[in-house]
């Protein structure tokens, strides 16, 4: 056996050693279960991965011995190696923090005060909160033509609402209400949801206000077109219905506004479908920066033909049984996508200078929303096809989006128009800043006159435009 002592070698039973002349101690067999049992734990490891871990085994090197001078005995070292291990204080601990989901009930009871019934002279649609100062996002079709409505809270406060943007091509609108201007709004969902996700849909399905259905996000990806294009759109099993439009669609975990509730499927009313609320974003910000004016409002649908724009509808406002807000899709029947809706059908027939102006300010609205989303399709109902101008115009939105260029736009102001047998000049003078991809910004004042030529069918149309 060796001495613990100095290490020398000594014959078996031997009591002292034959170097130091000091005591041996004998070995106890339970010093050694430990490092037993790790070697018979590496050779089953061994037998399943190789056999390297027996050749480099050293119980040496696991009891830490050495032939050093140290006095702390085989036995005190394996006891050590046996006591549990000291328990980490909370500061020496790294967690990372993640954020619990909400319960249902938890974001619904968050959530409904943000959330509107939006009422017109035709009849109701929902809304809710989408910035700080009271802009209410809902459908187009809620609000069609109509600049002054009457929204009301979950507490049943009524207050006036202005609508200060909306798209005749996406069923997109934006009111501001004053009376909101304090609260917070909620907040929103700048990517695609997955499918499959929980949802809860909140709105006033046939008047009913403060409603709340859970159900799941089904589907990804639907297009139509029923009077608006509806691009990519959710399908969903929450239950919505007449007076849901322009509602948000949450996610029942986080909260977040992820859609717009917008169409039912009429055939069994066990679903729905929602605009993605990423997919406009960038519209409803540029609205937000620079609102529409109210003319430009009014004209796209043409709903004030015997009413003006500073009527007060909160005394015209039919609490009925039956509300048309809600957009229906029936499989077994065509659907005309002009049936409901006029597109510039005020403008038919002959040049006339306040038709003109609106026409004007609505194709520059579209216009600048284009550049902002880089999508030359916006302005397709203003330009001529086939004219050199419309040609000139798709490529440079394409340049636009191709290079980073960002155009911030600050007044648009018409300042001749010139009526001819065949066409209209339409003199404007317009004011931006164009900033490029390296910062440096640009401000830049123009003025442009547009020739508008009417089609085949008398809808106004830009065939040329030419700098001054």
């Amino acid at each position: 056996m060796y001495c613990q002592h100095c290490g020398t070698h000594n014959e078996e039973g031997a009591k002292f050693c034959s170097n130091c002349g000091k005591l041996l101690k004998l070995k106890k067999q339970r010093g050694w279960m430990l490092p037993v049992a790790l070697s018979s734990l590496l050779l089953l490891m061994g037998s399943i991965t190789g056999i390297g871990y027996m050749v480099d085994w050293d119980y040496g090197k696991l009891l830490h011995l050495s032939d050093d001078s140290s006095t702390q005995s085989i036995e005190e070292r394996v006891v050590e190696l046996e006591k549990p291990l000291k328990p980490l204080l909370p500061q020496q601990i790294q967690t990372k923090t993640v954020k619990p989901d909400k319960e249902k009930t938890e974001v619904i009871k968050d959530s409904l005060p943000r959330v509107f019934t939006i009422f017109t002279r035709d009849g109701l649609g929902s809304g809710f909160l989408y910035k700080k100062g009271g802009l209410i996002v809902t459908n187009a079709h809620v609000v069609a033509g109509f600049t002054d409505v009457v929204v009301r809270n979950s507490d049943g406060k009524d207050v006036g609402g202005k609508v200060i943007g909306i798209s005749d091509r996406y069923d997109v609108a934006l009111i501001r209400a004053d009376g909101f201007n304090n609260l917070p709004p909620l907040s929103m969902e700048s990517r695609e949801t997955p499918i499959g996700t929980e949802v809860i849909a909140l709105g006033s399905p046939q008047g009913f206000e403060n409603s709340a259905s859970v159900g799941y996000l089904t589907g990804l990806n639907r297009d139509m077109e029923l009077g608006f294009v509806y691009e990519k759109i959710y399908q969903i099993d929450a239950q919505i219905d007449k007076g849901s439009s322009g509602g948000p669609l949450l996610d029942a975990k986080t909260g977040k506004v992820i859609g717009i509730n917008s169409l039912l499927y009429k055939e069994n009313n066990l679903f729905g479908f929602s605009i993605p609320m990423h997919s406009v974003i960038g519209l409803v910000d540029r609205w937000a920066a620079s609102p529409m004016s109210e003319t430009a409002v009014a004209s796209l649908f043409g709903v004030y033909d015997s009413y003006t724009a500073s009527h007060n509808y909160e005394s015209d406002i039919a609490y009925d049984d039956e509300y048309t807000d809600f957009y229906e899709v029936d499989e077994n029947e065509e659907v005309d996508s002009t049936e409901d809706y006029e597109d510039y059908g005020s403008y038919e027939g002959d040049f006339y200078e306040e038709n003109l102006s609106d026409f004007m300010m609505s194709f520059r609205d579209e216009y600048e929303m284009s550049i902002q989303a880089g999508d030359y399709t916006f302005l397709l109902d203003y330009l001529l096809p086939g004219a050199p101008s419309t040609a000139e115009f798709q490529k440079f939105i394409q340049e636009v989006a191709a290079d980073g260029r960002v155009y911030q736009f600050f007044s648009t102001d018409i300042t001749a128009i010139d009526i001819q047998s065949d066409r209209a000049l339409v003199t404007m003078d317009l004011s931006y800043s164009v900033t490029d991809i390296a910062g440096e910004e640009n401000y830049i004042e123009k003025t442009k006159t547009y020739t508008i030529v009417m089609d085949s069918d008398g809808y106004y149309q830009i065939s040329n435009v030419v700098d001054n």
